[in-house]
C-alpha cells in the first residue's frame, strides 16, 4: 500500500482531534463536565457515535460525532474532523460542522437554547459534507494497486476507516469494488454501523 505512510502520519496528528478540543472547552468552563442522557439516546439512536463508547468513556463530558462528514487523513495534511455535537450546559448545545484541517471558524458552529433546538436542526447537520475545494490531497491519495480489503483489515481506528471508505475511488468490479465491503459486512469483518456510515457518506454512489 504505497499510501499508507503518509495517511498514517496524518492519523497520528488528528486523532480524535475533537475530543482534545471538547477537553480544552471543558475546562475553560471552570472543569465543568455536562452529561445528557436525553442527547444520548437522540444522537446515538440516529448513528452519532458517543463519546461514552470511545476509551477512556466521557470523562470530560458528553460529545458526539457524525462520522459520514469525516474526511480521511489522505485529503488534508492538517486534522480533518467530523462534524460534532456537546452540551455546554445542562440544557444547552453546540453544533460544529467538519472541517479538512481541525478549525472551526464562527460560520461552522451553532448554539441552541434546548435539545429540542438541536433536533430541528439535525437533518442539516447530518447533510453537510466538506466541499471538494478545500480538499488538499496529500500524497496523490490511495496508491493504485490499494483495495478496501486491504484498508478493513489494516485500519484499526473505526472513525478512519469509515472515512476512508467513504472516499475510495471504487471501480466497477474486482478487488477495488464496492463488493469487498459489502463482502466485509457479510464476513464480520466490518461493523453495521461502519456500513451504515459509509453508504450514508457515500450517499448516491455508494454502489459505484
Amino acid at each position: 500500500m504505497p499510501k499508507s505512510k503518509p495517511r498514517k502520519k496524518a492519523v497520528s496528528k488528528k486523532k480524535q482531534a475533537r475530543r482534545a478540543e471538547h477537553e480544552v472547552n471543558a475546562m475553560l468552563r471552570g472543569e465543568t463536565a455536562y452529561f445528557s442522557d436525553d442527547a444520548e439516546a437522540l444522537l446515538a439512536g440516529r448513528g452519532w457515535i458517543s463519546e461514552r463508547d470511545q476509551p477512556g468513556g466521557a470523562d470530560q463530558g458528553d460529545a458526539w460525532y457524525w462520522m459520514p462528514s469525516q474526511l480521511p487523513a489522505y485529503l488534508e495534511e492538517g486534522e480533518p474532523v467530523p462534524t460534532s455535537v456537546y452540551p455546554t450546559s445542562d440544557t444547552t448545545f453546540v453544533s460544529q460542522l467538519a472541517t479538512p484541517d481541525g478549525s472551526v471558524p464562527p460560520s461552522a458552529q451553532r448554539e441552541y437554547a434546548s435539545l429540542e433546538e438541536l433536533e430541528a436542526d439535525l437533518d442539516r447537520l447530518e447533510s453537510y459534507r466538506v466541499p471538494e475545494e478545500d480538499w488538499n490531497v496529500l500524497g496523490g491519495g490511495p496508491g493504485p494497486d490499494e483495495t478496501p480489503d486491504e484498508l478493513i483489515e489494516g485500519i484499526a481506528e473505526e472513525w478512519e476507516l469509515i472515512a476512508e471508505l467513504i472516499h475510495f475511488p471504487y471501480s466497477a468490479d474486482g478487488p477495488r469494488s464496492f463488493e469487498r465491503v459489502e463482502l466485509a459486512l457479510r464476513d464480520g469483518r466490518l461493523t453495521d454501523y461502519a456500513y451504515r456510515s459509509v453508504l450514508a457518506g457515500r450517499g448516491s454512489d455508494a454502489k459505484v
